[in-house]
């Protein structure tokens, strides 16, 4: 994402838009950040544009923390070892990282209404509050109360070195709004400023800006209406009457496309808790335990997780206690010889090749997500008569999405070479997964088994998207989880409702942060549910 252009821009951000945040002294490069204001405006909107985009890429901590504890609270993994490493690692870094985004966005945002002709760069207004939108709900369903409003405005004066909290149902709210707003500003008139080759996202498509801001809307609006039901309903139903995503679309940052290295996937796994495959993934994608994985009827189990150093697939119980050897997340090694994974390696682990692709994208929304998203709200009818008959259509077009997509993924990938599949599924195929007892939907269920099946396959959708699925499970306390004795998941993942605050946070702006927490501690508080989660 050609980082060298918004270099001075995220110094100056650091040093001078959140002060209250920075905990370094920013003195390297300082005869470059110490410019008078106006020579600090060098950067182009495009340049700026571009160093917004860069921000969506996972930190180093997120990949290796934050997602390795999420993985096995959510049970789309578990657990074999850990490293000792602190989520408060993670936790900065996401702060850090967000706090330095939204002050160049709202930089942007004042370069636009200033520029001789702002009207002819609304498209480029409309995407940058989608953007600023999807990385703020991704902050606020982690965090919950959140400094927004009056955030990222240092450089305004004092006032604004210590900034209140805004509730997390305040910025919903807002967000919602902005949402309509910014799709409904997107033009294709000849008028519009193209940003070219700074628009690494979606390429410069409107059409699937569109849908991009659309599908956000509908996904937030979903995990709100347990709280506030007339409000969701209203948005809920003004998203499903316009262009979603649909059959394989997705929007994804990708270090191909994009000219980042990635290697921070390579820590996603192994970093901090040394990841498996467990029983819960396990026994929806395959029929038995046979270790030739001759039970296995959804190909995603072969994308998602390989087999141990033996070659055989094998489960570990999601709620009991092992640990195991064994170093398969080792690429030094394995590019090399992609069956040493260490003697001691006797569980299944998380497929190698997501930590060495270079071309799978970090995922912010697929069409699949958005089919179940429709078919839960046809199950509850929202905004509608329900109808199983259409949740039933909109959620086997959500599984033969997923499946195909993940194919898609493997098959191109430049890396992927064992068990590399060859073709997409046929229709024969599809079926044989959407049939399955396991994944069966059928018009007499009760609504609540299926909303179940619902939740489930956008879970397992939710594979490489760790932080939806924790949201997934909270709001609706009905994800896959395993019916062995669960004392052991509980006491160690089961009280995480949300992450702590950074610690400059606590340091720069405390009076602000204690109020958020109500005085509790770092444990209490991360035992807190946030403002959506009432079940």
């Amino acid at each position: 994402m050609k980082r060298f252009k918004i270099k001075n821009i995220l110094y100056f951000s650091l040093c001078f838009g959140t002060v209250f945040l920075a905990g370094t002294s920013c003195t390297k490069d300082f005869e470059e950040v110490n410019k008078p204001w106006k020579e600090a405006q060098t950067a182009d909107v495009n340049s700026l544009f571009n160093g917004v985009l860069s921000s969506l890429e996972l930190t180093w901590n997120e990949q290796s923390i934050a997602n390795s504890f999420i993985y096995p609270i959510t049970q789309l993994g578990t657990i074999v070892g850990s490293s000792g490493y602190r989520m408060e690692a993670a936790s900065n870094d996401l702060w850090k990282d967000y706090y330095e985004a939204l002050f160049t966005i709202k930089f942007l945002e004042k370069t636009i209404n200033e520029s001789p002709n702002p009207e002819t760069l609304t498209n480029v207004k409309s995407m940058l509050a989608i953007i600023k939108a999807y990385k703020t709900f991704k902050m606020t369903d982690i965090f919950g109360d959140m400094p927004y409003s009056e955030a990222a405005r240092a450089n305004e004066g004092s006032a604004y070195y210590s900034v209140k909290f805004d509730s997390q149902k305040d910025i919903y709210i807002a967000l919602l709004n902005d949402l309509k707003e910014a799709v409904n500003g997107l033009s294709t008139a000849s008028t519009q400023v193209s940003l070219g080759t700074s628009e690494t996202l979606l390429g410069n498509n409107i059409a699937m800006w569109r849908k991009f801001g659309n599908s956000l809307r509908l996904r937030y609006a979903m995990r709100m209406q347990d709280i506030e039901p007339a409000l969701a309903t209203t948005h809920v139903q003004e998203a499903l009457a316009l262009p979603l995503l649909e059959d394989m679309e997705h929007v994804g940052v990708s270090p191909a496309a994009q000219s980042y290295t990635g290697e921070s996937r390579e820590w996603s796994f192994s970093a901090n808790c040394y990841l498996r495959m467990g029983t819960t993934a396990w026994n929806l994608m395959s029929n038995s335990n046979a270790t030739n994985g001759s039970g296995i009827f959804d190909q995603r189990a072969k994308i998602f997780f390989e087999t141990n150093y033996n070659d055989q697939w094998v489960a570990k119980e999601q709620n009991v206690s092992v640990t195991e050897g064994g170093d398969p997340y080792n690429y030094t090694i394995r590019d090399a010889d992609w069956t040493m994974k260490g003697t001691g390696n006797g569980i299944s682990n998380f497929n190698f090749y997501f930590g060495r692709d270079k071309n799978i994208p970090d995922l912010l929304i697929t069409a699949a997500e958005v089919y179940f998203l429709k078919a839960e709200a046809a199950v509850k009818g929202l905004g509608r008569a329900a109808s199983l008959v259409d949740a039933k259509a909109n959620y086997e077009s959500g599984v033969r999405s997923s499946v195909n997509f993940w194919t898609t993924m493997a098959r191109t990938s430049p890396v992927w070479v064992v068990n590399k599949p060859t073709a997409l599924p046929t229709a024969t195929e599809l079926l044989w997964i959407t049939a399955n007892p396991k994944v069966a939907f059928t018009t007499a269920l009760s609504t609540d088994a299926a909303l179940r099946l619902i939740y489930a396959q956008r879970w397992i959708d939710n594979f490489r998207q760790p932080y939806e699925a924790w949201a997934l499970q909270r709001q609706t306390d009905r994800t896959p989880r395993s019916t062995v004795s669960d004392n052991l998941y509980v006491g160690l993942f089961g009280n995480y409702f949300r992450l702590n605050y950074a610690d400059n946070e606590f340091q720069y702006n405390a009076a602000n942060t204690v109020s958020a927490t109500g005085g509790k501690d770092a444990l209490q508080w991360m035992a807190t549910k946030v403002w959506w989660d009432v079940n």
